[in-house]
């Protein structure tokens, strides 16, 4: 475990204090950390008090009472670079102020004012085998100085009269998503779906989430899907990394990561994603009310769950969305994309969209006795998503004539083929980066470099006798070297990948046609490529 940045055991009444610090503090919160999930969720509202040096947030966790998916937060803070107390500590006075994001922790221990907002969309589920709605159990919204913000007005519904003072503040995560939707052009980019249709798989946690009920769902997806029409992303939901670790999620994404399947990590990144999804692919958890809030719409892929809360907008999603099909899937996909979000489920999910600065910071300022500062209060913009991407490096090909042209359409061999046999498919492997066993069983082979060429295809030829035919990319071009021993050299438009021209020569070649003028289809694009 990472060393955890603490500060002086009695910092909050040691005299000394107030002559070393530099920015002039003035009051200290206190943000409760629970689990990633949570701690990602608070980092929204701490975001409110950015530029004011008056305000220094410190973190704490009880490690004593750890969360069932507490796993890795300890690293997370740590990654922060932001200033953790113990819990012993965090109990006592010299706190202005505390946040959290779950009634979980003992927050009637805190001798400060305390602010509790949900994790999640709202208040969507029951806790397992009960009635009591997560994130509002009465027996914990205990303590005479706590204050409990909601999402929207119709959770009011679910407190009882001994419920604490009760304030709407709509959704700080929708509203951080709401003020970096002109980003997306540049999401797109980093994710590697400007040019491409952007289906996002997004799971919760369990059983019964997207990913539970089919582990192979990000196979299905990649094989059935053409890498230059679609980029598939998968959205796990933290406590899936925390109950199985970084390591195992990544074995047992194994061969959809080799074919090409975008991973976002746990800590960040998640909403980027999702407001640059075409379409997400989901389940009960908070991921399609995000997606719809957001106006991308969505695909349920899982069974309705019984701790679904009854009459909440998640419960209608649910029951209006479409269903996944586990056949035809791009079909499914692009009439989901053209019928749009279902309506009506945004407004029931968050109230006073765009407006949760305007209503939260009055609020937490209030509670520290301070004066607001006189800029507006405004959520910045997400920061850039860090997407984990493994480039497939062996492809099996499709192509077929579609009359003056070829249509080109490209796999990742690594995840097995389904549905009907594709016409003209032949595999494509990289002879550097490529399995042995690709290889073996390659039409084409190839690397990304130009130098050397016709000296490297030969032997390559000669160690890969099976192979028909050799090429070599470079931005523009792609040199071909046919079985008779054969060079060509093809331009092709900057923009498009060239490594889709040996394809299409493959073709050419196999039929004793000439390799002057190439013309084929990729994804939507029709390209042509002249021999120099």
């Amino acid at each position: 475990m990472p060393e955890i940045r603490t500060p002086p055991p009695s910092f909050s009444m040691d005299p000394a204090y107030h002559h070393w610090q530099t920015f002039g503090v003035e009051r200290r919160v206190l943000v409760v950390a629970r689990t990633v999930t949570t701690v990602t969720r608070l980092l929204d509202v701490l975001s409110l008090f950015e530029d004011d040096p008056r305000v220094q947030p410190f973190f704490t966790f009880d490690g004593s009472n750890p969360a069932i998916f507490s796993a890795g937060l300890p690293e997370f803070l740590h990654s922060l670079g932001t200033t953790v107390v113990p819990w012993a500590q965090a109990v006592k006075p010299g706190f202005d102020l505390a946040i959290a994001a779950s009634e979980n922790d003992d927050l009637a221990e805190l001798p400060s004012p305390v602010l509790l907002i949900p994790h999640g969309i709202g208040h969507q589920k029951y806790y397992p085998r009960t009635e009591i709605v997560s994130g509002l159990n009465p027996s914990r919204l205990r303590g005479k100085r706590l204050r409990l913000g909601l999402s929207h007005g119709n959770q009011l519904r679910h407190l009882d009269g001994n419920a604490p003072p009760t304030v709407v503040i709509g959704d700080p995560c929708h509203d951080r998503m709401l003020a970096s939707a002109h980003r997306v052009p540049h999401f797109r980019r980093l994710l590697g779906a400007d040019s491409r249709t952007h289906v996002v798989l997004a799971s919760t946690w369990g059983p019964d989430s997207l990913v539970g009920t089919d582990h192979l769902v990000p196979q299905r997806f990649l094989a059935e899907l053409p890498l230059d029409e679609y980029r598939v992303s998968l959205v796990l939901h933290p406590g899936v990394w925390s109950a199985h670790s970084p390591f195992q999620v990544r074995a047992a994404l194994a061969t959809a990561i080799r074919g090409g399947l975008t991973v976002i990590p746990p800590q960040h990144g998640w909403q980027a994603t999702l407001l640059s999804a075409d379409c997400v692919i989901s389940d009960c958890g908070s991921m399609p009310l995000y997606a719809t809030a957001a106006g991308v719409p969505v695909i349920i892929g899982s069974p309705i769950s019984d701790t679904v809360v009854s009459g909440s907008p998640l419960a209608e999603l649910l029951t209006k969305a479409p269903r996944l099909v586990r056949s035809d899937l791009a079909s499914q996909i692009n009439a989901t994309i053209e019928a749009g979000p279902v309506p009506g489920i945004a407004e029931q999910a968050v109230e006073y969209p765009g407006k949760c600065a305007e209503i939260l910071r009055p609020l937490l300022y209030a509670m520290l006795d301070l004066t607001e500062p006189a800029r507006p209060a405004v959520f910045p913009p997400l920061g850039d998503p860090a997407p984990q991407v493994q480039p497939p490096t062996t492809l099996r090909v499709a192509v077929h004539n579609e009359g003056a042209t070829l249509a080109v359409t490209r796999f990742p061999a690594a995840v097995p083929h389904t549905g009907e046999p594709l016409p003209g498919t032949h595999v494509v492997a990289h002879a550097e980066l490529s399995t042995l066993a690709d290889l073996e069983g390659a039409a084409v082979i190839h690397r990304d470099r130009t130098d050397d060429f016709p000296a490297w295809a030969a032997e390559t030829a000669r160690r890969r006798p099976t192979a028909r035919l050799i090429a070599a990319t470079a931005p523009g071009r792609c040199l071909i070297r046919t079985e008779d021993g054969a060079t060509t050299t093809l331009a092709v438009p900057p923009d498009v990948d060239p490594l889709a021209v040996a394809s299409a020569a493959y073709w050419h070649a196999v039929r004793n046609l000439p390799l002057t003028t190439l013309r084929f289809r990729l994804g939507p694009h029709q390209i042509t490529a002249e021999a120099d």
